[in-house]
């Protein structure tokens, strides 16, 4: 495993890029924005303000080539364009949060989800680290190409990420999924930084119940759930469930958001988003479990509403969730 393309030249598909070069693997970045192609020509890829020489290459001329690890940093979106290069011999990656059932038929070596927040400048392939934090890295059924992910993590670890490997990766991203599928649509729709949900208000009580809703829903679906930062989602739940706890234990996890954005807040300007692949795949597993869905049903109305008009966050748009709540 000596060959990488990295697809994606956003915050983590920076980050995973450098690690591997430094790593001393051959990297070939891919992205289909123009302006990033020509700064990387230029200037590098640059994280922590570290450049590195990495090669970087056109979407639309990018071809998948024999026994190469195409490693995936893009939106659940832009799946659909990569799938149609690729087939069931392209040996693909993923790092990504949301839930792409289309993906996931495909035979993976694994998959990986990322704890750390690296974020990157528009137009330039320039990305910081923003929050520390783990990579979690395993195969999508347990304990298959074991051996495979074993030489990737191995070479993420060497080049700085804090890589881990485990037997199924599905708990980790069940995790990850209900953190994100609960700040990401408050935080879109205020138009405001991670951290301003853990202030005191109605809004931390909003970010508490979805957290909790999102819970109940995988719980309600037999999902098995990992354990992401300090706490295993049931703790969470249950800190939550007693409401002088999770009050009290806010103040503490606050700074760790601060200056911290989800991608979501960007891309609603833009007119797509993954909120199907949040709170859409929740809405979809209540359905199947029977579990009460209200509010996930409202975030992916309104932030598909607010995609439709391209519309940035603001009072009005976290006004039509709070009020609702």
């Amino acid at each position: 495993m000596e060959q990488f393309h990295v697809i994606g030249a956003g915050g983590i598909g920076l980050a995973v890029a450098t690690s591997l070069y430094k790593a001393g693997k051959q990297v070939l970045l891919i992205e289909n924005n123009p302006e990033k192609i020509a700064f990387c020509k230029a200037h590098g890829a640059i994280v922590d303000k570290q450049s590195f020489p990495i090669k970087i290459e056109a979407f639309e001329n990018w071809a998948p080539c024999p026994n190469v690890v195409n490693i995936l940093c893009v939106k659940c979106y832009n799946n659909d364009e990569i799938l149609k290069k690729t087939n069931d011999q392209s040996l693909l990656f993923p790092i990504q949060n949301g839930f792409d059932e289309l993906l996931t038929s495909r035979p993976l070596i694994g998959e990986g989800i990322a704890s750390f927040i690296s974020e990157c400048r528009p137009q330039k392939t320039i990305a910081a680290i923003t929050r520390s934090g783990k990579l979690h890295l395993g195969p999508i059924q347990p304990w298959t190409k074991m051996p495979l992910l074993f030489e990737l993590k191995s070479a993420l670890r060497q080049g700085g990420i804090d890589s881990h490997l485990v037997a199924w990766s599905l708990p980790y991203k069940n995790t990850k999924l209900m953190y994100n599928a609960a700040i990401s649509p408050l935080t879109s729709a205020g138009g405001f930084e991670n951290s301003e949900l853990l202030k005191p208000g109605k809004l931390r009580t909003l970010f508490f119940q979805l957290l909790l809703e999102n819970h109940a829903i995988l719980k309600a679906s037999n999902q098995p759930m990992g354990t992401i930062g300090p706490f295993h989602p049931d703790k969470v739940a249950w800190l939550l469930t007693h409401k002088w706890v999770g009050e009290s234990m806010a103040p503490f996890f606050r700074p760790s958001l601060k200056k911290t954005y989800c991608s979501m807040f960007h891309d609603v300007m833009g007119g797509v988003t993954e909120i199907e692949n949040y709170n859409g795949y929740l809405s979809r597993l209540a359905k199947t479990s029977k579990s009460p869905s209200p509010l996930n049903d409202l975030a992916l109305k309104v932030i598909t509403q607010m995609a439709s008009e391209r519309s940035t966050g603001n009072a009005y748009w976290l006004n039509a969730i709070l009020d609702a709540f």
